[in-house]
């Protein structure tokens, strides 16, 4: 009786490694036409001209019709605040004039920290034309403005463009 439940036992065990087998070997099998199926969509967009990758999401991107170029700074002490004197060219990349702007300067100085900064310019800016404005920026945060200071380069870029 032992050797027969003994036999029982160890069959039992093979036919659950086989059924175990099996249900590895199906689940593969799946996974393997997720892959194909998959493949088949890359090949597919890729062959499409990459539907939103490479050049077709910059083509779609929105041109700002302003760049802003950081030409100097200089740091500078007024009323007993430090400051940086800024000195910025406006582009006006539109094919017709313009009768100013505002929006948002965002400056990211190397290694710092973000800071931005309103502005609105009310003067005549023709097409293909450059406008030159001097600002002053001073930031309470002694440690943030030490950063902007040392900064070698700093990133300037125009957000929130409105145009009248």
């Amino acid at each position: 009786m032992k050797k027969f439940a003994l036999i029982l036992g160890i069959t039992g065990l093979a036919s659950m490694a086989i059924l175990s087998a099996q249900q590895v070997e199906k689940r593969v099998a799946k996974l393997e036409k997720r892959v194909d199926r998959v493949e088949d969509r890359v090949s597919t967009i890729e062959e499409s001209g990459g539907g939103m990758a490479g050049d077709n999401a910059r083509d779609n991107l929105k041109v700002q019709p302003l760049k802003v170029t950081l030409i100097s700074r200089k740091q500078t002490a007024k009323a007993g605040r430090v400051g940086l004197d800024l000195v910025l060219t406006f582009k006006n990349l539109t094919n017709y004039d313009l009768n100013g702007f505002s929006g948002r300067l965002v400056f990211k100085p190397e290694g710092g920290d973000i800071y931005t900064r309103k502005i609105a310019y009310s003067h005549l800016v023709e097409s293909g034309d450059t406008a030159q404005i001097a600002l002053t920026l001073s930031v309470d945060d002694t440690k943030s403005y030490l950063k902007f200071v040392k900064a070698k380069s700093i990133k300037v870029v125009f957000v929130d463009q409105k145009l009248f």
